[in-house]
């Protein structure tokens, strides 16, 4: 049994595998970078690297192998190994009960292999009470444990977590590597594939879930239609309306998302960020991005809505770098004021008029 292949993270391959080989690995690790860049499979890889039990045998150059056959693997795979768990967020956040649970238990014998492993997902969304309980753990860790923190940024966590963690950063992939590897393990088309690369940003969890979220796509040409009809109309009642309908189609559409959560699918991940008004904002500025960068550079490999060329030649001749940029920073403040719970509408009617009444 194995899991799926890990893409352009060999840096942070290579330092977790020398330190397997060598005998000196740490007690806790922090992984981190953006979602989608392969963080929580690389926690799983090290975790089964670590417990292998035929780990002798890794040919020269391998890096974090495992033989996928013996008895931890197979189980480590399935999810069923009694010595390898894994905490998750419940509902918002994880809960100090989780992490009083894991406190426990992790201080019991191991059953099945030397090590008794945890892996906390999404670290970051610990309270501040399951921080400290997991700094006592991380101050006096148990004999042969192994504690993998999987998140997006430590600053979001308590820092004298990652002090006591070793702190391995993931990167974006170049995006070359990912269209073939999209057209070879997702066999889209070549096409498609360097399409979604760009999209995706260098993440190759993204491109996988962009790649069959088809209620994401229509939900973005929805929000450029939108922006492209506003864009120097001149027309202040046009925007406040064009505000009014994306807001209600953002919240019908993730209304639509989390129905499909609590049913027995998951909800895509993809569309529950983009039909958010914050996720909307994002994606204007994507749009405003390549705008600037294609006034400015009149490069195409750079763009990353390629699929709308034609529209974004069009619009870039309407205006110049200076307003593209302006406009970028401008729904970009939207989004972070948006973040601080400012009111939806208030900040989507301002950055409508913004576009409506460009100078």
């Amino acid at each position: 049994m194995r899991l799926p292949e890990i893409l352009g993270q060999d840096d942070a391959m290579r330092i977790l595998d020398a330190e397997i080989r060598s005998g000196t690995m740490s007690h806790a690790y922090l992984l981190w970078g953006p979602r989608g860049s392969g963080r929580t499979l690389l926690a799983r890889r090290l975790g089964l690297a670590a417990n292998c039990s035929r780990a002798d045998q890794a040919p020269p150059g391998s890096l974090l192998w495992y033989c996928g056959e013996c008895a931890n693997c197979a189980k480590i795979v399935g999810g069923v190994h009694p010595d390898f768990s894994i905490v998750a967020p419940s509902g918002s956040s994880i809960k100090i009960a989780q992490i009083r649970e894991m406190q426990w238990r992790i201080s019991l014998k191991a059953n099945e292999s030397e090590l008794k492993t945890w892996l906390i997902d999404d670290a970051e969304q610990m309270t501040e009470d399951a921080q400290n309980c997991l700094l006592k753990m991380l101050e006096e860790p148990p004999g042969r444990s192994l504690i993998i923190l999987v998140a997006q940024d430590p600053h979001m966590m308590l820092p004298t977590i990652a002090s006591r963690c070793h702190s391995i950063r993931l990167g974006t992939v170049e995006m070359g590597a990912m269209a073939e590897w999209a057209s070879r393990e997702l066999r889209l088309p070549p096409e498609r594939a360097r399409f979604l690369a760009a999209l995706s940003q260098g993440l190759p969890g993204r491109l996988s879930s962009l790649a069959s979220d088809q209620d994401y796509f229509a939900l973005r040409d929805s929000i450029i239609s939108r922006v492209r009809t506003v864009m120097w109309c001149g027309d202040g009642k046009l925007a406040l309306d064009a505000s009014e309908g994306l807001l209600d189609e953002l919240k019908k559409a993730r209304a639509r998302a989390q129905d499909t959560d609590a049913s027995e699918e998951a909800a895509p991940r993809e569309t529950l960020e983009i039909s958010s008004p914050t996720g909307a904002c994002n994606s204007m500025a994507g749009w405003f991005r390549d705008l600037f960068v294609l006034s400015l550079t009149g490069d195409k490999d750079l763009i990353i809505n390629r699929d709308y060329m034609d529209a974004l030649e069009e619009d870039a001749t309407r205006g110049s770098p200076a307003l593209f940029g302006k406009w970028t920073i401008r729904v970009m403040q939207a989004a972070r004021a948006l973040e601080a719970n400012v009111n939806p509408r208030l900040a989507m009617d301002d950055l409508m008029l913004c576009l409506a009444l460009a100078r």
